[in-house]
């Protein structure tokens, strides 16, 4: 059995050598304390048109993104929303919220590092088009990485 920290590297090797960039923009209320530098997901095909991801519903995705913090913490609470509205927004419950196991913990700022976790696309997902904004937040400070993307999910 691997360890965590070689399993977690393993995983995030994988992720970034096969993921697709896709376009994302950032959220407003973080651009000042953290950079995305870079958006993948695992598979998404329509990258390559600039289009929005075709996820399969009872399928997993690899979704994973580089970012640069310009804040120092402990660790991290991870969030994804389907943002209905800029009032309303609905989270991905089974989402693990403890974001370090997803990526190196603490965080210091300055220091680019990648957040990669595989995202189960239940069958009970309405077939649809999302805007989904994932973040990154230190519960300490309130700064957090975030950013949105778009997908759709299919059959």
């Amino acid at each position: 059995m691997l360890s965590l920290p070689l399993s977690l590297l393993l995983l995030l090797l994988i992720a970034v050598s096969s993921g697709e960039v896709v376009n994302f923009s950032n959220c407003d209320d973080s651009v000042d304390s953290c950079t995305v530098d870079q958006v993948r997901v695992d598979p998404c095909p329509q990258a390559a048109n600039n289009a929005a991801c075709h996820i399969k519903r009872r399928k997993n995705s690899i979704m994973s993104f580089d970012f640069t913090p310009k804040f120092d913490a402990d660790k991290l609470d991870a969030t994804l929303v389907w943002v209905k509205s800029e009032t309303e927004h609905l989270p991905l419950v089974t989402l693990e919220r403890d974001a370090c196991k997803a990526t190196p913990c603490p965080v210091k700022s300055g220091v680019q590092q990648t957040y990669t976790l595989q995202v189960p696309i239940e069958p009970k997902f309405p077939t649809s088009a999302y805007t989904i904004r994932w973040a990154l937040k230190d519960a300490v400070s309130g700064k957090r990485c975030c950013f949105n993307i778009d997908i759709k999910v299919v059959r």
